[in-house]
């Protein structure tokens, strides 16, 4: 009975395995259970070299029981020292990875089998198998225990039979891209990654899973990726290549990224050609000068350390988890780069990332998500991605017209990125003016995403602009298009209510300031000892700051027109109803002053309007910081109208357009100013 048979195949399936031959593989041969101990690209070069067409059954079945007999559990290592040890050589399967030690004049490879134990390489192994130097090759290993030879360090591999191909040819694979049309080509390239094309039938969608493994295909490409959970962010590039590294949250170092000071040795970045930062909110960076090295790093591919340096062209994939709210990130987020680490939510590291793959739009992934069909091996196919590094398409991406006032960065984000996607879907480089173009606005929107976070981080350095082609006058991306309209079922943005005010507060991380936000306050005056109560989620600088409002108005109530008995004869519960994080709490006393007095005087407050700023013991009204970050969050709530210190007017100036037209500016110097604002006239106190 052949394979056929067995796993019924699709036309393009049968095209492919006919067109390209032992180049490929029936994915689903590789997800044995006997194999699942291996890397995928390890089991299926394995599959693709030893299991034929009319004999699988028997192949496959001899390929499972020497993994078995030679594959061996960590547990065990032990037991297969003390058979090192009695026969004096083992032979195992496993990952090996020599290093080179100058100073020693020795090669040294590491068997994880073993442990710890350094092992001797001779030079004839490294010249047949150059990959043990380039972050290390899967195979069989031959250890001699020889004790006479270096009592220090006995082991030595005597033979080494690697499990992954050599360099592969390149003219080839991109000689039979021309045998496919597009689509087919696009399903075979998802296939060849682990993805079942009928999972993701739509286009967008296949250009997110492209859009991952550009770093792996393009130099120094430097992307992030949030989204929900399960959607396999990170499983395309760490099946896809031994030249990729998954750091999985925990702490990184300058030693293990850059260079080891003490050993000389280069670290990951120098040595892999993607480095994947998994988990990134749970990753932590030492100190500032990994953060400014990996910023030097991420700008020019040079890093140093003492009087050491180096050129790498490793890209960087920052993945992590972000909340949805349907198909669109929840609207609690100030901007998409709140999941991360506070050192990277930074303008100057941002603007390094070429583009920002939106995670939550990707399905997650099921049983049926994954390749069953005919792919290329893993192994080769992982090879060629990194080879093609040595092509470029950058003209291509040229020769299509962009609209004016991209920078240097955004060209070049742009350019390697779309190089990228033409290096993936048309290798050969015969791709139509109309698939260059489709390519390059996608790219496009990856940094825009990127530009948009920047302006949302740092609003006084970065304002809106459209990075697109030129005849491109607007990106298809739900979270790109404009959200300054006013959200529905917000009724402060259309009713006049009492004890309603809103403030305006910025974010912060350490010293840095990334974003505004809104607290919603809602105020009532109820019987009681006349004193203030404050609930919801706060700090002790918000509730501080509510007691200092209540203890001003106190002292100045018959200026503000409240009468002393009701003053007396009443409590001030004020609850804090949006506070998503720790915010600011002295620039939200107007807006607590004027959510009290509408409670105690019975006066609705305006709809639309959101205040800020500092009130002084005789109602002043002093400056605050953070005023961009803070209109653009009123404006992006649906607020018409903000009230600001008077010293603050000057930012007027600095406002981006969309906003400035959005909303209108009220600068006051005393809160009577204010409160007028706030509900037409001086507050009218009932008898």
């Amino acid at each position: 009975m052949s394979l056929f048979d067995d796993f019924p195949l699709t036309e393009l399936d049968k095209k492919a395995h006919a067109v390209l031959g032992d180049k490929v593989v029936v994915k689903s041969l590789a997800q044995q259970a006997s194999l699942q101990q291996l890397p995928r690209y390890v089991s299926e070069y394995l599959i693709a070299k030893y299991v034929k067409l009319e004999t699988w059954r028997d192949d496959l079945a001899k390929i499972q029981a020497k993994i078995k007999e030679l594959l061996p559990d960590l547990e065990h290592r032990e037991l297969l020292k003390e058979k090192l040890l009695g026969r004096g050589e083992v032979t195992l399967i496993d990952h090996v990875e020599v290093r080179v030690d100058l100073k020693g004049g020795q090669r040294w490879g590491r068997v994880p089998a073993l442990g710890d134990p350094k092992v001797r390489v001779p030079r004839a192994i490294v010249e047949q198998s150059p990959g043990l130097l380039l972050g290390g090759l899967w195979g069989t290993a031959k250890i001699r225990y020889t004790p006479e030879a270096n009592s220090e360090a006995p082991n030595e591999l005597a033979s080494f039979t690697p499990f992954q191909i050599g360099p592969p040819d390149i003219a080839a694979y991109q000689a039979a891209r021309a045998q496919f049309t597009s689509d087919e080509w696009a399903a075979l390239v998802l296939q060849s990654a682990g993805y079942a094309p009928g999972a993701f039938p739509d286009r967008r969608t296949r250009l997110m899973l492209f859009a991952r493994m550009v770093p792996l295909v393009e130099r120094n490409v430097n992307v992030i990726e949030l989204g929900p959970r399960q959607t396999g962010k990170t499983f395309l590039l760490r099946n896809l290549s031994p030249r990729v590294f998954t750091l999985s949250g925990g702490k990184t170092t300058p030693a293990n990224l850059f260079v080891n000071l003490a050993t000389k040795q280069v670290g990951i970045i120098g040595t892999r050609k993607v480095v994947v930062f998994d988990e990134i909110a749970h990753t932590t960076f030492g100190d500032d000068a990994t953060v400014s090295t990996l910023k030097d790093y991420m700008e020019s591919g040079n890093f140093s350390r003492g009087s050491l340096a180096f050129a790498a062209d490793a890209g960087l994939v920052f993945t992590g988890n972000l909340d949805v709210d349907g198909n669109l990130p929840h609207p609690r987020y100030a901007h998409l780069l709140e999941p991360l680490p506070d050192e990277l939510i930074d303008s100057a590291f941002q603007d390094r990332i070429h583009g920002y793959i939106p995670g939550w739009e990707v399905p997650k992934i099921a049983p049926g998500s994954l390749a069953t069909g005919v792919g290329f091996v893993t192994d080769y196919f992982g090879e060629v991605l990194v080879r093609l590094r040595e092509e470029t398409f950058v003209d291509r991406v040229r020769s299509i017209p962009m609209h004016p006032g991209l920078t240097r960065r955004d060209q070049t984000a742009v350019e390697r990125l779309a190089s990228g996607l033409l290096k993936i879907l048309h290798p050969d480089g015969n791709a139509t003016e109309a698939e260059v173009l489709e390519l390059v606005t996608f790219a496009c929107e990856l940094r825009q995403r990127v530009h948009q976070q920047l302006c949302a981080i740092a609003p006084g350095e970065f304002k809106a602009k459209l990075i697109a082609p030129a005849q491109v006058l607007s990106h298809a991306a739900p979270d790109l298009q404009p959200r300054i309209t006013s959200p529905e079922k917000d009724r402060l943005n259309t009713d006049a209510v009492v004890g309603a005010a809103t403030g305006l507060a910025v974010l912060t991380s350490g010293e840095q300031e990334f974003g505004g936000d809104m607290i919603l306050i809602q105020v009532s005056a109820l019987n009681g000892p006349p004193r203030v109560e404050v609930t919801g989620i706060h700090g002790a600088e918000l509730r501080d700051s509510v007691r200092a409002v209540y203890n001003l108005l106190r002292a100045n109530f018959r200026e503000f027109g409240i009468p002393e008995q009701r003053l007396k004869s009443q409590t001030v519960a004020v609850h804090l109803v949006k506070i998503a994080q720790p915010k600011d709490g002295p620039s939200a006393g107007l807006a607590f002053l004027v959510g009290i007095v509408s409670a105690l005087a019975n006066k609705p407050i305006k709809p639309g309007f959101a205040f800020t700023g500092e009130v002084a013991l005789h109602g002043e009204v002093g400056a605050v910081g953070g005023m961009l970050h803070k209109i653009a969050a009123a404006a992006k709530a649906g607020r018409k109208h903000v009230v600001i210190p008077a010293a603050n007017a000057g930012v007027v100036n600095e406002l981006p357009a969309d906003v400035r037209s959005a909303i209108e500016i009220h600068a006051v110097a005393t809160a009577g100013a204010a409160l007028t604002l706030a509900f037409g006239s001086e507050p009218a106190i009932p008898s």
